[in-house]
């Protein structure tokens, strides 16, 4: 099944239009905590920002925040 991973923050809303195929709920939903994860450790502001998990059926599966992460 093909998993979106959307990133919203308080200014920005970027859908993902193309999506990662899955062989599980659970595959997904770890990618989209490792993805929340990632990208805290980018330079853009993730104010709020939160990774949205959905299938292909547009069921939402997951909501993980982004927390800003320093690197060493």
């Amino acid at each position: 099944m093909r998993y979106f991973f959307h990133i919203e923050t308080s200014d920005v809303l970027s859908v993902d239009r193309v999506g990662t195929e899955f062989t599980s709920q659970l595959e997904a939903d770890d990618y989209g905590a490792r993805v929340a994860s990632e990208i805290g450790m980018d330079d853009f502001d993730y104010t709020n920002g939160v990774v949205t998990v959905v299938d292909e059926t547009g069921k939402e599966i997951a909501r993980y925040p982004v927390y800003r992460r320093l690197s060493s």
